[in-house]
């Protein structure tokens, strides 16, 4: 680094404490001004007399006492608040009558004034506690609101994953809904801090409650004790900032533990982090060389390896070569099945029915209705005639699809954990086995967030693999990987695919004759316009 870039590194470092330094510097000389213009104490003291309040303050024995039980007060408000405030904004999520029955109360400690609950509660609280019930009142709206808009704003495409592989409501609740509501949290927390300590203060002004700050503001303003008002002033200002800055650093540490776990691998980033101190982004892995699919000019070689593996070329001819094999039960069948999007038939009677150890490779062009039939199948949409069956009850359901839909903030092997049945760390071994065998060495260390495409789309194949699924459903899997992972991907599809049935959609000539390749039994259904009807 030459020295102008290092003395431009160490500026930029500075330079907000130094603006900082000056802001204060100026106010502080205009404040001086200001006074010895009035020349009048009462009215507004010099710096330096309420400096020296501030000192008699600080050596009076009774000052610690006081200090204690007005922040207790405010901390045990505010600390109410968040709790409560999170729980609620969980519970309206869920539940459309508790979100109703929330709506008035929230209304009203909004739009009423603070001096109102104040002067009602002298008739009902003692006035040591009012500045508790005050701090609790005003922090909390700020709290539920923020919380309830960050769990509400969940990615849908995050919670049609959890759907798909059935993760328990409490990971769910762990692994998409509080990671996003962290950021909002955080900004409700911040406010939510000033906001308390205003409300909590005026409460103790007005409730003249005894050994608190609001009741020496009141007397120091009865007897025009100015010097020492500013003073108690000053004290109140130092004693948030603090508690902020405490309070934020006990946060940040719970939001690294909830959204970034992997972030305790560098301790000193995550110190950084948790002090509030600009933190170096880890960079994203570079991208890997992706190897070009097979040229457009090859469907007739593809087409006549098909002809050989694949008897049949529609899924009207598929279903009933499927409902001769009456050696098992069908794991899903469709019936008769429609959907339409803005009075456009996507499908129109489709019929449909897969077993264990078959593979339905589904092929056709862009948005001729290939991941509609697919969010049918699994559930993630209801279809507007017909129906989805699953004889012998709902089946283990994994998908691998078009997006890679991964929680970034964790690590690989925690994204894989998060659908498997039983405890994480029961599966570590078995996850870290299956992502090293996969190429990703770094499934513990590193969030998902940094790795490569390619490395993500591993990660996503390895989640749905190790959920042991009893319906596996692929959406254009291979994008992004090179022919050599194709394979491998291809060779462990292989591996499970007489305890399931597998659904592939592709648009490759190359990847459909490797799947032709790969598996004894594979049905094609081309999307054509014989699918497709339109009003």
């Amino acid at each position: 680094m030459q020295n102008g870039d290092k003395k431009n590194s160490v500026w930029q470092t500075v330079k907000k404490p130094v603006y900082l330094l000056i802001s204060i510097a100026a106010w502080l000389l205009l404040w001086q001004y200001a006074a010895a213009k009035l020349s009048q104490t009462v009215l507004l003291p010099r710096p330096a007399e309420v400096f020296r309040a501030l000192v008699e303050l600080v050596k009076w024995d009774r000052f610690g006492t006081i200090l204690r039980s007005s922040l207790l007060h405010i901390v045990m408000g505010f600390a109410a608040a968040l709790v409560i405030g999170c729980v609620l904004a969980v519970v309206c999520r869920f539940s459309d009558l508790a979100a109703a029955i929330m709506i008035p109360p929230m209304k009203l400690v909004k739009t009423v004034p603070v001096v109102s609950f104040i002067i009602l509660l002298l008739l009902w609280v003692k006035p040591a506690r009012i500045s508790i019930v005050i701090s609790f009142l005003i922090v909390l709206p700020v709290v539920y609101a923020n919380v309830s808009r960050g769990i509400r704003e969940t990615g849908e495409d995050m919670l049609e994953m959890a759907r798909v592989f059935r993760v328990p409501f409490g990971r769910r609740l762990l692994r998409l809904y509080i990671p996003n509501a962290v950021p909002y949290a955080n900004a409700a927390v911040s406010s939510g801090l000033s906001l308390c300590w205003k409300a909590g203060i005026a409460a103790e002004i007005i409730g003249l409650s005894a050994d608190s700050i609001g009741n020496q503001l009141y007397y120091s303003k009865l007897y025009l004790d100015t010097a020492a008002l500013f003073a108690w002033t000053v004290v109140v200002i130092v004693v948030s900032v603090l508690m902020e800055w405490a309070v934020m650093i006990v946060f940040r540490a719970l939001a690294v533990a909830l959204t970034n776990p992997t972030l305790w691998y560098r301790p000193g980033q995550a110190a950084r982090y948790i002090l509030g101190l600009p933190v170096k982004e880890e960079r994203p892995a570079p991208a890997e060389d992706i190897e070009e699919n097979a040229p457009a000019s090859a469907p007739e070689a593809a087409s006549a390896e098909f002809s050989e593996n694949v008897p049949v070329s529609n899924l009207a001819e598929a279903a009933s070569a499927a409902a001769d094999d009456a050696s098992q039960e069908p794991i899903a069948i469709l019936r008769n099945v429609g959907k339409s999007y803005d009075g456009k038939a996507v499908l129109a009677d489709v019929s449909l029915a897969l077993r264990r150890g078959e593979v339905l490779l589904v092929t056709g062009a862009s948005g001729s209705g290939k991941t509609t039939l697919l969010r049918c199948l699994m559930g993630i949409v209801k279809p507007d005639e017909g129906t989805v069956e699953y004889p012998g009850g709902t089946p283990r359901m994994a998908a691998v699809f078009q997006e890679d839909r991964l929680c970034e903030g964790f690590s690989a092997w925690k994204n894989v954990a998060l659908v498997m049945p039983g405890s994480a760390r029961a599966n570590r071994e078995r996850i870290i086995a299956e992502l090293a065998e996969c190429g990703i060495e770094e499934g513990v260390r590193k969030k998902v967030g940094t790795f490569s495409g390619g490395m993500k789309r591993r990660t996503a194949w390895v989640r749905a693999l190790c959920a042991d699924p009893e319906l596996l459903v692929l959406d254009e899997p291979f994008t992004g990987l090179d022919n050599a992972r194709k394979n491998h991907l291809l060779q462990r599809l292989a591996e499970i695919a007489d305890g399931c049935a597998i659904v592939i959609v592709t648009h490759s000539t190359s990847e459909i004759a490797k799947i032709c390749e790969s598996f004894a039994k594979v049905r094609r259904w081309d999307f054509g316009e014989a699918n497709v009807s339109e009003e």
